[in-house]
């Protein structure tokens, strides 16, 4: 279970306060609640966030679902409301918590009754400009998207629509609320369109690198600048993360297997695995259970799609905050910033279906260490104190331990493909010595 609360910037302790964690280790909603006003006070809901164009925001907003004061206000209640889990303990920010990047920073999410999921809670920060939701793209929207962990038995566990509605229909403010916000009685689908249209305005864009973008060559430093150069040369991370004022938050959007499930994973019998599976039950719903509670969670992008191209893939995150969100990848297996480089940097796990780009990088440590100073640019300075304390949280884990760092690969003195030989050699070797 996690420790207390991190406090974010601007966010300092004040008397009464309740910081300790909830059963599952996420501050308290009233502890959240008092962070966010004071991240985001209370704007023009109507109207697109400054850091974001007009016609871009209008273009990622459905038709049927424009922000108002009144669907914010009853999302942002939704959103942590723990009577829509089965047991009562388990909300959006549960899994979500503002005061740790809209994200629960632990390696993998833990529903009702202590249940633990097979991935890592992505954040809420920004997702209104994701074109798909889920790490594997199984859901279209954001309206869609919030309806589904409510109903997962891992996550809130509600068995059904109905169930979940009961929770609260007898609550007059939430009566009063749906009628002032959509015109109608209170259904499940606004449910989740009103949890995403609070969730839009979980704009955090505003971070020293955008700054120096813009042209303040000042806002980030020598060291970070050197990282920027990489980023968009050497290191190549600009091929599936592109950092742009038309692409704000750092992600093609596409699919990639990138080698992380392969330290540990059979593909090919969890394809097969899957594919029987599916064809017993296809439903949306199955999907989602599947894809949150079994193995089979690991086949990634193939579970949507059963294209065999997508064995393993996983959407791009975005890449803007992400120093505040570890740990990192689908699964929560790369502790720190430093494990992410050395992973990439020794082109990753390979596996038969690793992603065409997955490369060496030839990386120094200076270098590694200039992307990640990079990277500490990308947070939202309303997140300055947390991106401070995770700067220098996971510096100390990278001077104890890199376990994924592999000069040898990263540096082509050693290719994957004698690692496979000398395996087979030596399984043989030890099956001829036993006989």
């Amino acid at each position: 279970m996690l420790g207390a609360a991190v406090l974010v910037a601007g966010a300092a302790e004040e008397p009464g306060q309740d910081v300790s964690p909830d059963e599952h280790g996420a501050a308290s909603v009233q502890h959240q609640s008092q962070v966010l006003a004071k991240l985001m006070p209370e704007g023009d809901v109507t109207k697109a966030p400054p850091e974001i164009d007009a016609v871009v925001w209008a273009a990622f907003v459905p038709v049927d679902n424009a922000l108002t004061p009144e669907r914010v206000a009853l999302g942002r209640k939704l959103y942590f409301d723990k009577r829509l889990s089965k047991d009562g303990t388990v909300s959006c920010a549960t899994c979500h918590d503002v005061t740790r990047g809209l994200t629960d920073q632990r390696a993998v999410s833990e529903g009702i009754a202590g249940q633990l999921g097979k991935r890592n809670a992505p954040t809420t920060l920004n997702v209104v400009l994701l074109q798909t939701l889920f790490l594997d793209g199984r859901s279209p929207s954001l309206d869609h998207q919030a309806r589904m962990p409510i109903l997962n038995p891992v996550e809130m566990g509600m068995p059904d629509e109905a169930t979940a509605l009961k929770a609260i229909s007898d609550d007059p403010e939430y009566q009063k609320a749906f009628r002032k916000a959509y015109g109608r009685e209170m259904n499940y689908e606004d449910v989740g369109r009103a949890i995403a249209a609070f969730e839009r305005t979980l704009v955090f864009m505003d971070s020293p690198l955008r700054r120096f973008l813009a042209g303040d060559t000042e806002a980030i430093s020598a060291e970070a600048q050197a990282g920027w150069d990489l980023y968009n040369g050497k290191a190549r991370c600009v091929t599936c993360h592109p950092m742009n004022p038309s692409n704000p938050l750092g992600t093609d959007n596409r699919f990639h297997n990138v080698g992380v499930s392969a330290r540990h994973q059979d593909f090919e019998s969890l394809a097969r695995r899957a594919v029987r599976t599916l064809q017993e039950d296809a439903s949306e719903q199955k999907l989602d259970e599947l894809a949150v509670g079994t193995d089979l969670s690991e086949l990634g992008r193939f579970m949507v799609t059963r294209n065999r191209a997508d064995t393993g893939a996983f959407r791009t995150p975005q890449i803007l905050n992400i120093a505040i969100t570890p740990p990192y990848m689908h699964d929560g297996s790369l502790v720190t910033l430093w494990d992410v480089m050395d992973h990439y940097n020794k082109g990753g796990e390979p596996n038969p279906f690793l992603d065409g780009g997955m490369e060496p990088l030839a990386l120094t440590e200076e270098e590694i260490g200039q992307l990640v100073a990079l990277m500490f640019t990308l947070t939202d300075d309303r997140f300055a104190e947390e991106n401070q304390r995770q700067e220098q949280q996971q510096r100390a884990a990278a001077q104890k331990d890199r376990p994924f760092r592999d000069e040898d690969m990263a540096l082509r003195r050693t290719l994957p493909f004698e690692q496979r030989v000398k395996g087979a050699a030596n399984v043989q070797g030890e099956s001829n010595s036993d006989q």
